[in-house]
């Protein structure tokens, strides 16, 4: 069944439709507010939240976007929001960074990859929150300009512009690694 079957279902009555909307996203959301807020607990309590606010306002969902990409506007939103509040560095988890880099299991990883991924964790949380929210939907999910844009509310360009500006951060942070000179 189609998630737009399921939020129909819903909107009629059956309330189980809206648990298998949960089962069906509840990893990417939960995964994008890791990436955002870095806290397995905020991102746990963020991606519950998340599905609160989507169970609350389902009855009114009239399609113009699609229920994932609706879904991702209200988690990025709220890790906006977490992050603006807390004014706290976040940090991207270990696993996140350990999925990019060769081998993935930092415990194994020669000094220069573990100070690598240090770097790049480091780096990640220093961007700007919609730099880092771009950065992460684009790099960690897969997901393309367009869909981002409407899940951000911002033009594609923007998008473009953003993820450019992160990509180019980052590589500015891990140029010495590039290098080799660390």
């Amino acid at each position: 069944m189609e998630d737009s079957e399921l939020v129909k279902d819903f909107q009629a009555g059956n309330e189980r439709a809206f648990n298998e909307l949960v089962i069906r996203h509840r990893k990417g959301i939960y995964y994008l507010a890791l990436g955002m807020v870095g806290s397995h607990d905020d991102a746990e309590d963020l991606a519950q939240e998340a599905f609160v606010r989507a169970y609350q306002s389902l009855k009114k969902f009239k399609g113009k976007s699609s229920v994932y990409t609706w879904l991702y506007r209200i988690t990025v939103n709220l890790c906006l929001n977490h992050l603006r509040t807390r004014r706290t560095r976040s940090f991207i988890g270990l696993e996140k960074i350990e999925a990019v880099m060769p081998g993935g299991d930092e415990t194994d990883a020669p000094t220069e990859l573990r100070e690598l991924s240090e770097t790049a964790q480091k780096a990640i949380q220093e961007l700007p929150p919609k730099q880092r929210a771009v950065f992460i939907l684009r790099h960690f999910q897969g997901l393309p300009h367009a869909e981002i844009a409407g899940i951000m509310g911002r033009e594609e360009g923007t998008i473009k512009a953003n993820y450019f500006q992160a990509v180019r951060k980052l590589r500015q942070a891990l140029e010495p690694y590039m290098r080799g000179e660390e």
